[in-house]
């Protein structure tokens, strides 16, 4: 009788995978099927009912062999560690805090000052800096709490590199890696956590510089590295997430097939360009202190427009795109610019969705869901954007902003990973 069960599973799991020609199955019994018996027939029974799952999945469409749920939560947890990373960067610049650490310890960097004496180290190499000299007001207790944002900051950094690294050894170690044919892209994403990093360090002393603020300008770090640090924690996110989300749904091999939902895929590329570019011309804004300038919407002053004296300085001729993160009133326009475009993508994307063929093949689907929770959190970013501009930029508001532009990049590239 259990030998016949087992026929009857294998059989069962050979048909649905399509092992079998003409829905048989030959079974060679070795010894007969009799003597299977006890935990052997449960464990060919379990095989068996595994095989079934993952056959009837693939055949469902959706769950196939790249389908690994552990590797997929690990990728999330690092994705949604990054999203953390870029709030607590945004309070780090907010508050004026990332000069607060002179130095680059990757490895004992990890333990702040513990007693009064390595805190009055710490704040002796600080009072070396370009900011301290311009600010030389600032008491121990003042710095502590500067200290406490970049110390956090880049604690966090640290972490997500130790929680990507080490179970990344163990599933190359399972062969599971391999099995899903990641090698290539987890390496790539580990090196662009890596350069994000670096990228943070490079940043930071570009503001230690005494020699780039000796004419009194005020001490902060170099707007294009900036931007290069926040493009990279984004591209990170983007990257562990899609591929988590890939490994959810067990889709990394496979393509858009509906005509319908290929049909999106340009107004996706293009609101996902346009929503990073976005991101990139709010990172001048931060750079610049843009934020603190023309508190108005939609007039910049007494047009839309900013007079053009404004808009394009000599100092960055002949190469005027330098006004982008040279000229705080060009930042601002150009970010201003840049959202109102994302916002007309969003909407235009919204139209081809209610297309009778995309809406039915949306219709009570994740990615019908995907694409509503892009549509809402477009019109909050934008919402909160202007409302941090007009309220001259609080620390809450603007932090809120960062984080919303990277929640609205995650659920455009979910929505394009939804449609397979």
């Amino acid at each position: 009788m259990a030998g016949l069960t087992s026929r009857r599973w294998l059989t069962k799991a050979a048909a649905l995978s399509g092992c079998a020609p003409r829905g048989a199955v030959q079974l060679r019994a070795v010894g007969g099927g009799a003597r299977l018996r006890g935990r052997r027939v449960a464990g060919v029974e379990r095989r068996c009912v595994r095989l079934v799952h993952t056959a009837a999945g693939a055949a469902a469409g959706g769950e196939g062999e790249d389908r690994d749920k552990p590797m997929a939560f690990w990728l999330f947890a690092c994705s949604g560690m990054v999203f953390g990373i870029v709030m607590v960067g945004g309070i780090t610049r907010l508050t004026e805090s990332g000069l607060s650490i002179v130095d680059w310890r990757p490895v004992t960097g990890m333990i702040p000052p513990l007693t009064d004496e390595e805190w009055g180290a710490e704040f002796a190499k600080y009072r070396s800096s370009p900011e301290y000299q311009q600010n030389p007001d600032l008491d121990l207790s003042g710095f502590k709490q500067i200290f406490f944002w970049e110390w956090f900051h880049r604690a966090l950094g640290r972490t997500v590199g130790m929680v990507y690294f080490f179970p990344l050894v163990y599933f190359v170690a399972k062969g599971r890696v391999r099995r899903h044919g990641l090698g290539k892209r987890l390496a790539f994403l580990g090196s662009l956590g890596g350069l994000q990093g670096l990228m943070g360090w490079l940043m930071v002393k570009s503001g230690l510089d005494h020699d780039t603020f000796k004419d009194n300008s005020k001490a902060t770090v170099s707007p294009y590295r900036l931007a290069a640090h926040l493009g990279l924690a984004f591209l990170l996110f983007v990257g562990l997430g899609t591929t988590g989300v890939h490994l959810w749904r067990g889709t990394l091999r496979k393509k858009v097939t509906d005509p319908a939902l290929r049909s999106m895929k340009p107004f996706i590329h293009a609101s996902l360009g346009c929503v990073f570019l976005t991101a990139m011309t709010g990172a001048a804004v931060a750079g610049l202190d843009a934020g603190w300038i023309y508190c108005e919407f939609p007039y910049m002053g007494e047009g839309i427009v900013p007079p053009s004296s404004e808009l394009f300085l000599e100092k960055c001729a002949p190469f005027w795109p330098r006004n982008l993160y040279e000229n705080p009133v060009f930042a601002q326009f150009a970010h201003r610019c840049m959202a109102m475009s994302t916002l007309a993508l969003i909407a235009a994307l919204s139209i081809k969705a209610r297309n009778p063929a995309v809406a039915a093949a949306l219709a009570n689907t994740p990615a019908g869901r995907a694409l509503l929770a892009v549509q809402i959190l477009t019109v909050w970013q934008v919402s909160l954007g202007i409302s941090t501009l007009v309220n001259e930029t609080p620390i809450p508001l603007a932090v809120l902003h960062q984080a919303s532009s990277l929640a609205l990049l995650g659920s455009l590239t979910t929505l394009q990973v939804l449609l397979i």
